[in-house]
C-alpha cells in the first residue's frame, strides 16, 4: 500500500477516552481534541518519514523491522514497526503498557489510524488525502 502523500484530519472516534486511558490530563486532551492535524507521509518501500503537523509538530523516520524510540505524552517509548497485511503496524512498549497503532488506506481512499491502549480502549482517526 502506498501511504505517500499529504493527509488532513477528517474526524476522530473515541479520542478523549483513548487519551484518558493513556493518562493524558484534561487540558492536553482538550488541545488534542480541538486540533485538526495534518500528516505528511513519505514512503520508499519499507522506509518511512511521517511528519505530523498539529499543536506540536513532530517527525519520525523509520524502517519496517527496525525498532526506534519515540516520545509520546506519557514519556519515551520503544516502537516496533511491521506490516500486518496492508496495514502499517506499530507495536509500542510504553510506561502505560503495550499499545498498538495501525494505519491503513481503506476502500474509500481515506487513511484510518486505529490506536489501541493496553486496557483495550480504541480510537480511530480518519484522514483524507489533500
Amino acid at each position: 500500500m502506498a501511504f505517500t502523500g499529504n493527509w488532513k484530519h477528517v474526524k476522530s472516534e473515541n479520542l478523549d477516552e483513548y487519551l484518558s486511558a493513556l493518562g493524558v490530563n484534561i487540558a492536553k486532551r482538550k488541545i488534542v481534541a480541538s486540533s485538526s492535524p495534518r500528516a505528511e507521509i513519505q514512503q520508499d518501500g519499507d522506509s518511512f518519514r511521517i511528519k505530523t503537523i498539529g499543536p506540536q509538530t513532530k517527525e519520525i523516520s523509520f524502517k519496517i523491522g527496525q525498532n526506534f524510540e519515540d516520545e509520546l505524552p506519557m514519556g519515551k517509548v520503544q516502537v516496533t514497526p511491521s506490516w500486518d497485511g496492508g496495514k502499517l503496524r506499530f507495536d509500542i512498549d510504553s510506561p502505560k503498557g503495550k499499545l498498538v497503532t495501525e494505519r491503513e488506506i481503506r476502500a474509500d481512499g481515506q487513511l484510518y489510524m486505529v490506536m489501541k491502549a493496553a486496557d483495550g480502549t480504541t480510537c480511530t482517526r480518519i484522514f483524507a488525502k489533500e
